[in-house]
């Protein structure tokens, strides 16, 4: 029976809840048993990859739950995430280490420095057991406070989405520094606290700005967005700060350049997604996120990643590309890349790039798709596509994009000129009756997920597959 989170030993059950779900195989979970990787792995960028897939909406959409059971399954989720990092360490030895070292995460990003350290760092002892315990039970207890109820008060802001990301963006780091080191280190703990309150202080002042562009706020929905930002975690000149900047936010130029350059496109996705889960009116917000984008200066398959992972986490990957009257067809793309001449190029590099890279997971998916596979495969062979028929594929990349977001790129105006480009990229024939033909040869379709042979390594930051292309080392999803 869970236990509820009132109970100050709900998380420690949590933890053990679901390391008996992976099964011991020699003390270690069985998750870690993974083929090494061929080359080291690029830990941030993996990081990414896993962070972004842990906060996709999941389908088939799970069931009605209660506050405490989605309470529940978000924290499930967290303790989840950090398995799938923890591979990136060496194994833990036993059950009982890989427990303690999951204490000492999830403390160090919720604040517990003292206690992170001793759970993470000591050696196994009495007095060691039960600092894992206190670093549980004041973990649980921060969670408690910060996370339930899940949501967000009726007149507040549209932060719980984004105060979970910033979550599991700050777990990525704490484990991250553990995988490089082998240990937690205070000095690095408290760098990604300072990291994490920038980035929730930067996410409450331009979601402030993108709810001003709808009415002023009044005096009661004032005060309840102050208290939101208690709940947060912000404390000290780090909350005065924040509520004056939710008060009186900065226009969204002023905002994008202050901010350091991987929060831009953070906040970015997260004004994307509050644009699609708030009745707000199209105008003003589209506005206000078409000048943060471009006073950002990101990169066009930068603006249009984002729009995917919002999209997919508000269970909904075509959200912005459904008709003219969405913020994707208002988006100038033209003026996002100041010459588009010299961008142009930069694109069909990063798609040549991105499909040599991707090229396993590409097969893969194209090949579960069906007719996505039977129209490129048309178009490999010089049929022409009528506007129907590129119009699905054009849907159906968008799609492929959860699993290669560069891809996204097809999503925007004039994307579907690049579909022969991409034809012409995938060096094989897609038709599916020579889909197991090479040569005039028939041979077994590549197992999922592996490369042809000459096709470079997969860079996780490039897209966050289904199946995992750095070098075996990223684990699929637990769900």
């Amino acid at each position: 029976m869970p236990r509820s989170p009132a109970d100050r030993n709900w998380l420690a059950s949590l933890v053990d809840e679901i390391l008996k779900e992976q099964g011991p195989i020699d003390g270690t979970p069985k998750a870690a048993e993974l083929p090494p990787a061929e080359k080291p792995v690029d830990l941030a960028a993996a990081a990414r990859v896993l962070v972004a897939r842990s906060l996709r909406t999941r389908r088939p959409p799970l069931p009605p739950m209660g506050p405490e059971e989605v309470f529940r399954e978000t924290v499930r989720q967290h303790i989840v995430l950090l398995l799938d990092l923890r591979l990136f360490s060496p194994a833990a030895p036993t059950l009982e280490r890989a427990r303690a070292e999951l204490a000492g995460f999830l403390a160090g990003a919720l604040g517990e420095e003292a206690l992170s350290l001793a759970a993470a760092n000591d050696p196994p002892s009495p007095a060691h057991d039960r600092d894992v315990e206190r670093a549980l039970s004041a973990a649980g207890k921060t969670l408690r406070a910060r996370f339930f109820p899940p949501g967000d008060p009726r007149s507040g802001l549209p932060l719980s989405s984004g105060s979970v990301a910033v979550l599991r963006r700050h777990l990525a780091r704490v484990t991250g520094g553990f995988a490089r080191s082998g240990r937690l280190e205070p000095e690095a703990l408290a760098r990604h606290a300072e990291f994490a309150a920038g980035e929730l202080s930067a996410l409450a002042e331009a979601l402030s700005g993108l709810l001003s562009t709808g009415s002023s706020p009044d005096r009661r929905e004032r005060f309840v967005r102050s208290r939101q930002l208690v709940r947060l975690g912000l404390a000290g000149s780090a909350l005065r700060e924040a509520r004056r900047r939710v008060a009186r936010p900065r226009s969204p130029e002023e905002l994008a350049r202050a901010l350091p350059e991987p929060v831009r496109g953070f906040v970015l996705e997260q004004l994307f997604l509050a644009q699609l889960r708030s009745a707000l009116p199209q105008d003003g917000p589209a506005r206000l996120v078409e000048a943060f984008a471009r006073a950002a200066r990101l990169d066009p398959q930068v603006v249009v990643q984002a729009q995917v992972e919002a999209a997919a986490q508000a269970g909904d990957p075509q959200a912005f590309f459904k008709g003219a009257g969405d913020l994707a067809a208002a988006l100038d793309w033209h003026a996002l890349a100041e010459d588009f001449g010299a961008a142009a190029d930069q694109v069909l590099e990063r798609i040549s790039t991105v499909v040599s890279q991707n090229l396993g997971a590409l097969v893969e998916e194209i090949r579960q798709t069906g007719e996505l596979g039977t129209l490129l495969g048309k178009a490999a062979a010089g049929g022409r596509l009528s506007a129907d028929e590129k119009r699905k594929v054009r849907a159906q990349l968008i799609d492929l994009a959860k699993a290669v977001p560069a891809l996204a790129i097809f999503a925007a105006p004039g994307g579907s000129l690049l579909l022969p480009i991409l034809v012409k990229l995938l060096p094989f024939n897609l038709l599916p009756s020579a889909w197991d033909r090479v040569g005039g040869e028939r041979r077994p379709p590549p197992a999922p997920g592996t490369e042809p042979e000459g096709a470079p390594a997969a860079d996780p930051a490039e897209s966050p597959p289904r199946k995992a292309r750095t070098g075996g080392n990223v684990p699929r999803s637990r769900r």
